[in-house]
């Protein structure tokens, strides 16, 4: 495991990069999909599928109106 000022400085490279962390909390059976997914397309991280993910669908889908759409949807 990296140790914490690896951690530190890797975070500052990405940040120098024009990146920026966001943590998002999910439920189990997503994230496992999401580990399937990663398999499936060979990315090297969760970060990488979801990257793709939003990337490819930013221009297409469109946020439900409601929140109650919303959570329907991730469900």
């Amino acid at each position: 495991m990296a140790s914490k000022l690896q951690k530190r400085e890797r975070r500052g490279e990405l940040r120098a990069q024009g990146l920026k962390q966001l943590e998002v909390w999910l439920p189990d059976d997503i994230v496992k999909h999401i580990d399937e997914m990663k398999t499936t397309i060979g990315a090297d991280s969760r970060n990488e599928v979801l990257l793709r993910l939003i990337e490819g669908g930013m221009g297409k889908a469109r946020l439900p109106a409601s929140r109650s759409k919303l959570e329907a949807r991730a469900q």
